[in-house]
This record gives C-alpha cells, structure tokens and sequence, in this order.
C-alpha cells in the first residue's frame, strides 16, 4: 500500500487520460474519425505516461518502453477494431 501512495499522483493523472477519452469517445460517438484520432491519441499519451513514470522512478529500461508500446498497439487496434466494425 505505502508503494501505491507513493505514486497516487502518476495514477491519478493515468485515471485522468483515461476519464477525458472516455467522455470524448461518448460525445463523440458519432464521428468515427474522431474516435479513431482519440484511440491513436489515447495511445500515444499511454507511452508518454510510461515513459515519464518510469523516468522519474529511474527505473527507465528499453524493455519498459517496447512494453509499453505494444500494449498501447494492442489497445488502439482493438479500439479500431470497435469502431470501424471490423
């Protein structure tokens, strides 16, 4: 528990990312290429995210950043997939 109140903050601006793509995705939700704007961006925020984090923690190694990577692909692809029915 002492190890997650340390990093309450770089979780709650994660919850925060996540809080304002869901609202664009739910007013939005009859532009397709907005949401498909969001996923990438939803995406590319995730990596940032990760990145910074682990930089500040010096914890920062290429295995974390490819990690990261492939989960935000993973999730823009499935996010796509939603969106454009496929």
């Amino acid at each position: 528990m002492k190890e997650f109140s340390r990093h309450i903050v770089h979780y709650l601006s994660l919850l925060g990312i996540l809080v304002v793509a869901y609202v664009g995705f739910s007013v939005f939700n009859y532009d397709k290429y907005f949401q498909t704007a969001l996923s990438i961006a939803l995406g590319t925020a995730f990596v940032v995210w990760g990145f910074v984090h682990h930089h500040i923690h010096d914890d920062l190694h290429p295995k974390i950043v490819l990690e990261y990577i492939a989960v935000a692909a993973l999730g823009v692809t499935v996010l796509l997939s939603v969106i454009w029915d496929f």
